[in-house]
């Protein structure tokens, strides 16, 4: 009799500590991912974006990327908050023009069209900084990622893409 009751009792054991452990599975399994992981989520995508969009050619621009399009305009001077002396590209619009609307066509076929709000801007040289791109407020909470890109020894720019919270 006692020995009946003692693999009952170690069954009743087994029995306890499975559930504990399809319980815990549960849990951890169905729940959100936390505020961490979102960031760090973000964070990869704005990096992945910026790299993405600085290896892409240029439409109408002697298939040049647009990095060499932002090593070009980098260097360019500015006059009265305008760009002059810029190279032109094949549709005669100069390297500083075709790179401000290549961005703001990538940002808006992408970003734009999930709805996403986002800033994109760059620091490191007069000609760059006229480049400030933005759709919605970007005033919140936000993350993001800043990529330098090295234009010539000893100058480098700064681009930052921010990925806003609605």
């Amino acid at each position: 009799m006692r020995k009946g009751q003692m693999e009952i009792f170690g069954l009743a054991m087994i029995v306890i500590l499975m559930t504990l452990g399809l319980l815990f599975a549960v849990v951890v399994l169905t729940r959100e991912p936390r505020q961490e992981a979102f960031r760090v989520k973000q964070s990869l995508e704005a990096a992945n974006f910026l790299n993405t969009m600085l290896s892409t050619t240029a439409p109408d621009c002697n298939r040049r990327s647009m990095r060499e399009l932002l090593q070009d305009c980098a260097q360019v001077p500015v006059f009265d908050g305008r760009w002059t002396g810029a190279s032109l590209c094949e549709d005669q619009m100069t390297t500083c023009e075709r790179l401000n609307e290549s961005m703001v066509q990538m940002l808006e076929r992408s970003l734009g069209t999930w709805g996403r709000n986002y800033r994109l801007f760059m620091v490191g040289s007069d000609a760059v900084e006229l480049v400030n791109l933005s759709r919605g407020r970007c005033e919140g909470e936000r993350e993001g990622s800043t990529r330098p890109e090295v234009i010539r020894p000893k100058f480098t720019v700064n681009v930052t893409l921010w990925l806003c919270q609605s």
